[in-house]
């Protein structure tokens, strides 16, 4: 992979189109962890893609273009959570809605098994066990990747692994599609 880097930040187009392809399923999981409508997932790995692009001769050290490229994935997908929700409230003052209307709106069950038992996880142990288990990065890597300390990262994983044992033992897993 690092060559393929080394080839992309010279200008090979091709290079650069084989890391992403490599990427992308990567890519569009971690979005998915983030964000839970489909149009947002393609939009922020599509804005993933293009400042990778532009800036890919930026990235210093070639064995960090995968973390590099995640760390640009979650900024983007903040970015567009922030937009979202900030209309949605906006939305929302205008036309007053009930509670119910708004668990309904806001509880997207994505048809993945893996997202729904993490589901009932919150944004940070989410992403670290997508990052963990599914990317396979260290916890050092991911600290590193969501700019927190390699304990933060240790204390999000056991928690999240408490309440997922906590679903399995009370028999709690809501897979409703």
């Amino acid at each position: 992979m690092e060559e393929l880097v080394k080839k992309a930040k010279k200008g090979d187009n091709e290079a650069f189109t084989e890391l992403i392809m490599n990427l992308q399923t990567d890519l569009y999981k971690i979005a998915k962890a983030k964000i839970n409508d489909e149009d947002d997932i393609n939009e922020a790995v599509q804005e993933t893609i293009i400042k990778a692009y532009c800036s890919i001769k930026k990235l210093k050290d070639e064995k960090y273009f995968k973390t590099w490229i995640i760390r640009i994935l979650i900024n983007e997908c903040n970015n567009i959570y922030k937009k979202k929700r900030k209309s949605k409230t906006e939305e929302y003052n205008e036309n007053t809605v009930n509670q119910a209307e708004l668990d309904t709106i806001n509880t997207k069950i994505n048809n993945l098994d893996f997202y729904i038992l993490i589901k009932n996880l919150n944004e940070d142990e989410k992403m670290a066990v997508i990052l963990f288990y599914l990317e396979e990065f260290s916890t050092k890597d991911i600290g590193k990747i969501l700019k927190v300390s390699e304990n933060t990262i240790r204390t999000r994983l056991s928690r999240a692994r408490k309440k997922l044992k906590k679903m399995f033992d009370g028999g709690n897993i809501d897979a409703k599609y």
